[in-house]
Formats: C-alpha cells, sequence, structure tokens
C-alpha cells in the first residue's frame, strides 16, 4: 500500500514539475516574442532615423569642407600680401641708399628690388572677390543644408509613419468589415435553417464573407508593405515586428500661421531659393567687376551680363515655384481639413442605414444583398474617411516643412484605400 502511495506521490510530483518547467518556457518563449515587438511613437522614429542616417554626417562634412575652402583662399591672399608687404620695405630700403651703395650692390650680382603689383592687379583682385564671394555663399548654403537635412530626415519619417497608421486603419477596417459579415452568415444560416429564407441567401453571405477575407488579406498586405517603407528608413531589420503607438489627429485645427506668413518663411528659408539667390549674387559680382574694366561693346561685358541676366531668371522661375507649391499645399490642407467634418455625418448616416437593413432583413423585408450593399457602402464611407484624415495630416506635415524644400515627393491619398 505504501508503494503504491509512493508511487502515485512520484508521478504527482513528476506532473507537477513538467506543468512548472512548462510555464517556465512557455513564459519565457512570450516574453521573447514580446521582445520582438518594437513599440514605436512619432517621436522615438524620428529620433531613431536622425541617429541612424549618415545624411546629416555629410552635411556637416560639408560645412567643414566649406570653411576650409574659406580659410584656405584667405590665407593665401595673406600669404600674396605679405610677400608684397616684404617687398615694399626692400623698395625703401633700396631707395634709403646712395647710388654708390646701389652701384656695388649690382656689381656684387645683387637684383634691385620690384613691386610685382600684385595684389593690386585686376586679375588678383578680380579672382580674390569672387572667391569671397563664392566661399560665403557655399558656408552659407551648407549651415542651412544641415538643418534642410535633418528636417528632411523628419519629414520622410513622419510621412511614412503617416502611411502605416493609414494602412493601419484599413485593416481595422477591413477587419471590422470581416466581422459584420460573419454575423449576416450566422442570421442566414439560422433563417435558413427555420426555413425563412432560401438556401441562395445562405450562398450569398458566404460569397460576402469570402470577398471579406480577401479585403483583409490585401488590407494586411498593404500595412506591411508601409511597415517595411518604414523601417527601411529607420534602419531597422525588415523583419521586425512594429506596435505604433501614436494616432492620427482626427479633429482638425488651423494652422498657427497664415499663407502669407508662410510664404515669406518660404522666401527666406528655402534651400533651393538659398542656392539660386546665391548664383545670382556670384553673377552680379562677376558682372561689376568686369563692366568696370571692359567696355559694353566687348563680348566678355556681354558675356558676363548674359549670365547675370540667366541667372536672374532661374531665380524668378525658382521663387514663382515655390510659391505655387506653398499655395498648393495650403489649397490641400483647407479643402482636407474641411471634408473631415463631412465625412464624420456621411459615416453616420451610413452606420445607421445598415442598423437599419439589417433590422429589415431579420424582419424578412429585404434580402441579404441589400444588407451587403448598406455593409459595402459603410465600408468605402469608412476608407474615404480614413483617406481624408491622413490626407489632412500629410498636408498638414508639408506645410509646416515646405518652407524649407520641396515636398511634393509623397502624395495624398489614403495608402492602401480603394
Amino acid at each position: 500500500m505504501r508503494k503504491d502511495w509512493l508511487s502515485k506521490s512520484f508521478f504527482i510530483v513528476l506532473i507537477i514539475v513538467t506543468l512548472i518547467t512548462a510555464s517556465f518556457a512557455f513564459a519565457q518563449e512570450n516574453k521573447k516574442s514580446e521582445d520582438d515587438v518594437l513599440n514605436l511613437s512619432l517621436k522615438d522614429a524620428v529620433k531613431l532615423a536622425e541617429e541612424n542616417n549618415q545624411q546629416i554626417k555629410l552635411s556637416k562634412l560639408s560645412l567643414e569642407k566649406a570653411g576650409l575652402g574659406r580659410k584656405q583662399y584667405r590665407y593665401q591672399d595673406k600669404k600674396t600680401r605679405d610677400l608684397e608687404d616684404d617687398i615694399k620695405k626692400a623698395i625703401e630700403q633700396w631707395d634709403s641708399l646712395s647710388e654708390e651703395q646701389k652701384k656695388a650692390y649690382i656689381e656684387g650680382g645683387g637684383t634691385p628690388p620690384v613691386d610685382p603689383g600684385i595684389s593690386s592687379s585686376f586679375e588678383y583682385t578680380y579672382t580674390m572677390d569672387l572667391l569671397e564671394r563664392r566661399t560665403e555663399v557655399a558656408v552659407k548654403l551648407a549651415k542651412a543644408g544641415i538643418d534642410v537635412t535633418v528636417k528632411g530626415i523628419d519629414f520622410g519619417v513622419e510621412a511614412a509613419y503617416y502611411g502605416a497608421l493609414s494602412a493601419r486603419d484599413n485593416t481595422d477596417i477591413a477587419e471590422a468589415a470581416l466581422e459584420r459579415q460573419k454575423d449576416m452568415l450566422r442570421i442566414a444560416e439560422a433563417k435558413y435553417k427555420v426555413g425563412t429564407v432560401a438556401k441562395k441567401e445562405v450562398l450569398d453571405a458566404q460569397v460576402q464573407l469570402a470577398k471579406a477575407e480577401a479585403d483583409l488579406l490585401k488590407a494586411r498586405s498593404e500595412e506591411e508593405k508601409a511597415c517595411i517603407n518604414l523601417k527601411k528608413l529607420l534602419g531597422l531589420p525588415l523583419d521586425r515586428v512594429l506596435e505604433l503607438t501614436d494616432s492620427f489627429e482626427y479633429k482638425p485645427a488651423d494652422m498657427d500661421k497664415t499663407l502669407e506668413e508662410l510664404l515669406g518663411e518660404a522666401r527666406k528659408n528655402r534651400i533651393d531659393i538659398m542656392s539660386d539667390e546665391g548664383a545670382f549674387e556670384i553673377a552680379k559680382l562677376d558682372f561689376d567687376l568686369n563692366s568696370k574694366v571692359y567696355p559694353s561693346n566687348t563680348f566678355i561685358y556681354k558675356e558676363k551680363e548674359y549670365a547675370m541676366e540667366e541667372a536672374r531668371i532661374k531665380l524668378a522661375d525658382t521663387k514663382s515655384s515655390v510659391e505655387a507649391q506653398v499655395r498648393g499645399i495650403w489649397f490641400d490642407f483647407e479643402e482636407a481639413k474641411v471634408n473631415i467634418p463631412v465625412m464624420d455625418k456621411a459615416l453616420e448616416m451610413a452606420q445607421e442605414s445598415l442598423r437599419l437593413a439589417k433590422l429589415s432583413y431579420e424582419a424578412g423585408l429585404i434580402r441579404s444583398v441589400d444588407v451587403a450593399a448598406a455593409e459595402e457602402g459603410l465600408k468605402q464611407v469608412q476608407l474615404q474617411r480614413s483617406g481624408v484624415v491622413y490626407n489632412y495630416n500629410l498636408a498638414r506635415l508639408k506645410l509646416e516643412n515646405v518652407v524649407y524644400f520641396s515636398a511634393s515627393g509623397i502624395t495624398s491619398g489614403a495608402v492602401g484605400s480603394e
């Protein structure tokens, strides 16, 4: 008897140990699975991108190179002027000598000092003045380029994050539509069992369920593509699972700046305008310097004049293009801002239409295809609203960045919307 009891006790202990071991292993597996998921806010995504992106380092290197170029030409200019100062001192000493001393110096093989006049020549002053302006422009653009590079990286990541959010919202919409179709199939099957509908009603519901499953598969695929795009920008492994912790701003709000204020900022801060302004300044200086030496009927005068006018026209064209881009994004923003409340009302109507359709179907007043039409109408309104919300947030993001660089690379339109 004692032997049987010991055997049973051993068996119970063995089961307990096995369960504890399995539970620990399961817990460890769950912990590993949780560790594999990266909870990512928009702020964290931007920070991660800035840390991993080499373009910022290259932009800082460009500034160092531009500064080095300026130091180099200034050092060369100083060396030339110091040499001329030494020559002038030698000339003063030569002039202070008597004729006998000069004659003796020359007979001894010496050569009288002569002022080469390098720094006072047109070629030298022309070259140095242009170098000064060119290096000033290069340093200015390099400094602005660092800020623009950072903002450009942030913009790309934020736009990709918004794309992933939009795709996630569309997946949620597809999942909700699938659950509604499952409910419809259950209702159709129940009605068929009691003989109130024909077999065709069940088949129709099965078809709609299959379509909803296919739509969900497509939505999940689009979401995964959007997440892959985001992970590429962040330098993350493409198989890393992301959990986006932020969501869209659904309540539209006005910008804290007017259109005219944004246009003013763009004229001041746009890197392409800065570049063309620098090119025009250099071309104008080139013309001004040459026009003091060459008359208006010479080839050099005309060549420099044409170059200056070409730079002026290009600058004016760039300013016009920038203004058109800012105005276009502004109107996109205003349109999306107005459309959100409209889509909210449309969504409310579509939800009510589906509710009434279901009640009518359960009462035997309409067929399942009528409910399917109401269901599809709701889904399309949800997708349209998702697209409008995405467009609003994207347009707002563009307006915040278009004053620094071209923000036309990211197009509006909800990711994965139909």
